[in-house]
């Protein structure tokens, strides 16, 4: 599955059990992300989105997601479910809210593979960061995947033939 989540400067989730801010140019971003695909999310998430055929709304939504699902976290800890995902899209307000629930992940377990910046509605700036799960079974023992010697300008091409 793939989270999305949206946090401020300090990984704050919410506060008071409420959404710290929200914007309209960042729902209908992620609505674009997601095409067609699945989008779990709660009840209380799904008060900003419109009705679409492809929203799933569940309280148990990380439980029901499967791969490539999208997943829309506010106010659930994605801790025990961290086994399934398989990408974080994380949009930073570039702010500082007040917070009592925080994003808990060890995104040093996670490789970044994008940072964009957007002007949002209601925010001058929104920051999209992605990341992907590390393959710690190739970088823990530091292994190059194998080259393929299929290149004609490669010393050994001529052997291969």
């Amino acid at each position: 599955m793939k989270i999305i989540q949206t946090l401020d400067d300090d990984l704050g989730m919410t506060f008071n059990h409420r959404r710290q801010s929200r914007d309209s140019k960042l729902i209908q971003r992620i609505l674009k992300l997601a095409e067609k695909n699945k989008i779990w999310m709660n009840n209380y998430t799904k008060q900003l989105f419109p009705e679409q055929e492809n929203i799933q709304v569940d309280e148990k939504f990380l439980e029901k997601a499967e791969k490539d699902d999208y997943c829309i976290v506010e106010d659930v800890e994605i801790q025990p479910y961290e086994s399934k995902i398989q990408e974080l899209i994380l949009y930073f307000w570039n702010r500082k809210y007040p917070s009592d629930q925080k994003f808990t992940l060890n995104l040093e377990n996670y490789k970044q593979t994008k940072e964009e910046e957007f002007e949002g509605n209601s925010h001058d700036k929104i920051t999209q960061k992605n990341y992907i799960r590390r393959n710690t079974q190739w970088e823990e023992k530091n292994i190059k995947p194998k080259r393929r010697l299929n290149n004609k300008t490669h010393p050994y091409y001529r052997y291969l033939l």
